[in-house]
């Protein structure tokens, strides 16, 4: 239920978000689009104060919903209450601080089309008000009701951007666009709160349980591991846009972020139905002599969610462009190194979750407290030396996520999993692991300099192609996968697997 209503939502949500930017660029421009893509980067380095707890939560949530532990379920949300207003708190004076700099951010500081103070402001105000309710709905999330959460902000989200479509068409101001974002999140604070109290009265039975000392410990033992996660998300996810604002425009974010919406789009209908079983996974975990089921299962379900990752990345390689030609118009469309750098980090990045749905399943922040510091300092590194010295502008940037994500990313994170999680050797998975991204560097590459000797112009030949690749990677993926994996796959035994799982 969770990941058929989390998918459903995830597309609803993607096709509202198109509608909605086909008229913010066409209303207000790509300037404004591109400052909009710049406020979420800003506000996500913002977001390091978070600190990773949501997650940590999740997982020291699990065991009192098991047992059915209603005075420990109450201790742990009366705690995470207090730090959430907390963190709220740190993100808001922190946004504070960094308003009177935010000119410094744009390439020539030319912001004079918009008072970009209050602009920020309205985008901080949002962000702080998500923070509010946060530890409810984690509630949900880890007691396998993440449905709830996810129709409640679908439902909202579709709502404000119907309300911002009209007032751009008869009020074209930005300033109006934020206020209605703020309004929508509070409401929905409202409504997600109300449910929570309604499902879960026993929250307020219990004002003076204490969290346990074991529960605590544990806890904040993860957050140290978050910490450092939370260091290398930022960066790594953060900067792209900070750094092209810097270095090359607003322009070139308004262009990159075109792309990034449509990749955005399909990696959150992608995490949505992976994702959504992670609770699944920490459950099975906790159950006693069944390393060899996790290690089945855990081949299944990586070897699944590769195959919807690589999916998504043939449509949006062989057909991205078209889109997007017909959608804001051609001087919008990359050239082949770029198409070919964004389809590929998304394809890695798809290629990851599986192991990050793992790592969250079994409690794993402490092991890997380490590695995000690499990833973001391999990563900030190779993006800023590449567009200081080069004319690659955003395929500089997208080079250092990628080679972060191959030189870092690619063992370390399955070696946390294996070592620390599901106890066995990884050698054999690190094979297939290793094929599998070689096989989808080598089918987006094919599909991207296809455009040499195909007229992609012609959208009814362009959706016949697209077919044909998607049907060519299909077949060849399972081929691999029966050759190299370790436990027998197939179509149908993958299907049965995750029939399995999600009971």
């Amino acid at each position: 239920m969770n990941s058929s209503i989390a998918s459903i939502g995830q597309i609803l949500t993607l096709i509202a978000q198109f509608v909605a930017r086909t008229f913010f660029i066409h209303i207000l421009g790509q300037e404004f689009l591109g400052l909009n893509g710049l406020f979420v980067n800003v506000l996500s380095f913002l977001n390091f104060a978070e600190l990773g707890i949501g997650s940590a939560i999740t997982y020291a949530l699990y065991q009192p919903l098991a047992d059915n532990d209603k005075a420990q379920v109450s201790a742990l949300m009366l705690q995470f209450k207090k730090w959430y207003q907390y963190i709220a708190l740190v993100v808001a004076v922190s946004g504070l601080i960094v308003t009177p700099f935010l000119p410094y951010f744009v390439h020539n500081q030319a912001t004079q089309f918009v008072n970009i103070y209050a602009a920020f402001l309205l985008s901080l105000a949002n962000t702080v008000a998500s923070y509010l309710v946060s530890y409810k709905r984690t509630l949900l999330i880890a007691n396998q009701q993440g449905y709830m959460n996810t129709i409640n902000t679908v439902g909202f989200s579709l709502m404000q951007q119907v309300l911002q479509v009209i007032l751009l068409v008869i009020i074209p101001s930005y300033y109006l666009y934020l206020i209605v974002q703020l309004i929508f999140m509070i409401a929905s604070n409202f409504r997600i709160s109300h449910v929570v109290d309604r499902y879960y009265p026993y929250l307020k039975d219990y004002p003076h349980e204490k969290v346990s000392k074991r529960t605590m410990h544990f806890f904040k033992k993860n957050v140290v591991g978050m910490l450092s996660a939370k260091i290398g998300g930022i960066v790594v996810n953060g900067t792209d846009n900070i750094v092209l604002s810097f270095f090359v425009g607003l322009s070139a974010v308004g262009l990159y972020s075109n792309y990034t919406l449509i990749l955005t789009g399909l990696t959150n209908v992608i995490n949505q139905a992976v994702q959504a079983v992670s609770s699944s996974v920490g459950n099975l975990a906790a159950v006693k002599g069944t390393s060899e089921r996790q290690k089945n299962v855990f081949y299944k379900y990586y070897s699944l969610s590769n195959f919807l990752v690589l999916c998504a990345t043939v449509g949006f390689t062989a057909f991205s462009s078209t889109f997007i030609r017909y959608w804001v118009g051609a001087q919008y469309v990359y050239t082949q190194l770029p198409l070919f750098l964004i389809a590929f980090n998304f394809y890695l990045q798809g290629v990851r979750q599986p192991i990050i749905t793992y790592t969250n399943a079994y409690g794993l922040y402490w092991y890997e407290r380490y590695k995000p510091i690499f990833e973001s300092l391999v990563n900030l590194l190779v993006s800023v030396l590449l567009i200081s010295t080069t004319r690659l502008e955003v395929s500089a940037v997208l080079l250092g996520t990628i080679a972060s994500n191959i030189l870092v990313n690619l063992w370390w994170e399955p070696l946390i999993v294996f070592k620390w999680g599901l106890h066995a050797k990884m050698m054999k998975f690190m094979i297939l692991n290793i094929v599998y991204v070689a096989f989808g560097g080598v089918i987006i590459a094919g599909i991207v300099y296809s455009t040499i000797i195909i007229d992609y112009n012609n959208i009814i030949l362009n959706i016949l192609t697209t077919v044909v690749f998607e049907i060519i990677a299909a077949g060849l993926y399972l081929v691999i996968t029966k050759t190299f994996a370790p436990v027998t796959i197939n179509l149908s035994s993958l299907m049965a697997g995750v029939k399995k799982f999600k009971k």
